[in-house]
């Protein structure tokens, strides 16, 4: 709060012991008491300019900011010459969501104009220039209050969340760190300190701060916060809800806490639970927010509501878009799914291998909409995609100012990614129940030189298998097991387990060939990597599959192979609780998250089982066109 101004009149003037009264309690937290003292001195003194300006400075910190406004704006009116007035009529309206930004900087300008040492509307002008997008104009106006007003503190603060929205991530890390150490009892500069580490990955670190914050500060509602967040990006939702949930009771009406506790409730299962946060979430934050309607999307599509979820699914890509969402610029629109008889599209890829592989499947509904289709992805997976649809272009990702320089054109009319062609072709559980399966095609004759290479063991059940990704980040590694710890599952006798993990070490491979009596056969000329056609070809031999989340388990679901899978809670209804929406070949059994992943083992292991007893050949002979 701007600094009240000291009352000047003499101590016997009985409206002067009222308002230093009504002060004293306002200081001391006894709001509703002090407005009430303030509401009887402008019964009688109703231009009293003072009056007006506490008692809307009471209103706003009991959270009524309209009122504050109403009253701060009459003091105003009554004594348009203080600069406190100013300040606080500034502040009321930043409270307000649908508040112009302008009117905002405009009031914290007229206060500095009266009163340069207004520190307050010195940190609201930057931080509201910096909402405006102004962000040179807020960075100068941050070092300038710096320089000023160098033991203001949230002026730091505020700077280094400036430079944390420009990615400048080391130099606000610095900030939060020379904030932490001036003072080391202020959980907000910790907060943040905390917030940054985790921006920059390094959870190591930022789980040593919280541990030392949350004994420090164990009822602060922003390291609460921070520690949900860091809970739950490393696959521990259960553990990070109790955190979300204190850090909203400590302040229900900040967004960011509610979008942490909305995607825990969505994790944990809670699915309604998750929409409800998310929904007060963008209630709270005015709207537009990409993060909210990103998540409201996934929480939409978890409820099956997918007409909802696919409405709001492209708002990954506004803005800076979403971390693990790939994006790009366009000079063409977004196709509206209008009539593509006489344009070209161009579809592309804009999250990982398995899911644009899924999404390819909906490739198929686009070409019975005519016209010409460029599909660009990753060079790994062009063959595989061009072998499926022959009359699609199919080529890698072309960025065309460095492809062919800036003044290149588009040879296509309209664009779209991959994904979002469920927003024209998935809007609704029917459509993704007769989509076409198989979808994908795979070299047949390389695959019979496969099988042929298995020599008797193709007499027997073929099992593909793979136990993990590529990327072992912590938060991912709780989703994958090792190969000693998946090997347990390829305990069954005449049984041939055909390796699908792609970028395999030896010691894995060596591993399970010694533990599973010589029945684990790898081919080491596969690059099941970078070669996906090769790799959909060997998939393609398989009579079932078992593997983690990963391509891996794609590849075969998308050639109908019965795959059983396992990974972190699906966001997708499961048909029947067990299988996939989008790959109904793929048993998908969910992880939970509160035991050790190798405890899953078990469950694969008989699932498997159940699989091995309704072995028959005629699948694969059908599938090989034997």
């Amino acid at each position: 709060m701007a600094r009240q101004q000291v009352l000047r009149q003499a101590p016997a003037n009985p409206v002067v012991a009222s308002l230093q009264k009504a002060i004293a309690l306002q200081t001391s937290g006894k709001l509703e008491k002090a407005a009430r003292i303030y509401k009887s001195v402008l019964k009688k003194h109703p231009r009293n300019a003072d009056a007006n300006h506490l008692l809307g400075i009471t209103y706003r910190q009991l959270g009524f900011p309209e009122r504050a406004i109403e009253y701060i704006g009459k003091a105003i009116e009554f004594s348009p010459d203080k600069a406190p007035f100013y300040t606080n009529l500034a502040r009321a309206q930043a409270d307000l969501a649908d508040s112009p930004l302008e009117e905002v900087l405009e009031n914290a300008e007229k206060a500095i104009r009266l009163d340069a040492g207004q520190v307050e509307a010195l940190n609201l002008k930057a931080i509201t220039l910096f909402k405006l997008g102004r962000k040179d104009e807020a960075e100068r106006a941050f070092h300038k209050l710096q320089a000023d007003f160098p033991s203001y503190l949230e002026g730091y603060r505020n700077f280094g969340k400036l430079l944390m929205d420009k990615e400048e991530h080391e130099q606000a890390l610095s900030i939060f760190e020379t904030l932490v150490q001036k003072e080391p009892d202020n959980a907000e500069h910790r907060a943040a300190l905390i917030w940054c580490r985790l921006t920059l990955e390094d959870d190591d670190t930022a789980e040593k701060d919280l541990v030392e914050a949350l004994k420090r500060f164990p009822d602060d509602g922003s390291i609460k916060h921070q520690a949900a967040k860091y809970l739950y990006r490393n696959r521990r939702p259960f553990e990070a809800l109790p955190y979300a949930e204190d850090a909203v009771r400590a302040d229900p009406k900040d967004a960011s806490r509610l979008i942490t506790l909305g995607l825990c409730y969505l994790y944990v299962r809670r699915r309604e639970d998750a929409l409800k946060s998310l929904l007060l979430a963008k209630r709270l934050d005015g709207g537009g927010n990409p993060e909210i309607d990103w998540n409201l999307s996934l929480t939409y599509m978890a409820l099956g509501d997918f007409e909802k979820g696919w409405d709001l699914h492209p708002a990954r890509l506004a803005g800076k878009g979403i971390g693990g969402v790939m994006s790009r610029e366009f000079d063409v629109p977004v196709w509206d799914g209008g009539d593509l008889s006489d344009k070209t599209i161009m579809v592309w890829q804009d999250q990982g291998i398995g899911d644009t592989i899924i999404s390819g499947i909906m490739l198929h509904d686009l070409l019975e909409r005519g016209g010409r289709i460029i599909y660009e992805g990753p060079p790994k997976t062009v063959k595989l995609f061009q072998r499926t649809f022959p009359d699609i272009e199919c080529r890698g990702t072309r960025i065309l100012s460095e492809t062919d320089g800036p003044s290149a054109k588009a040879d296509y009319d309209c664009q779209i990614a991959i994904s979002d062609l469920g927003g024209h072709f998935r809007r609704s559980r029917e459509a993704y129940t007769t989509a076409m399966r198989p979808a994908f095609k795979f070299d047949r004759d390389q695959a019979l030189g496969f099988l042929e290479r298995l020599t008797d063991r193709a007499n027997g059940p073929i099992v593909g298998v793979s136990w993990r990704s590529q990327n072992l980040a912590t938060p991912r590694m709780r989703s994958y097991l090792s190969a000693p710890d998946f090997c347990p599952v390829m305990a069954f006798d005449g049984v041939t387990y055909v390796n699908l993990q792609y970028v395999s070490v030896e010691k894995e491979l060596s591993y399970l060939q010694e533990h599973t009596n010589g029945n684990f056969v790898d081919f080491p000329d596969v690059d099941l990597f970078d070669d996906l056609d090769s790799a959909m070809s060997l998939s393609a031999i398989c009579d079932f599959v078992v593997a983690a989340n990963t391509s891996a388990s794609v590849l075969p679901a998308v050639l109908d192979i019965p795959v059983l899978s396992w990974g972190a809670p699906y966001l997708m209804p499961l048909v029947d609780g067990k299988y996939i929406l989008t790959q109904p070949s793929t048993h998908y059994c969910e992880l939970d998250e509160r035991l050790p992943t190798k405890e899953i083992v078990p469950v694969l292991k008989e699932e498997l089982g159940k699989l091995l007893q309704t072995f028959s050949p005629e699948a694969r002979n059908r599938r090989l066109g034997l």
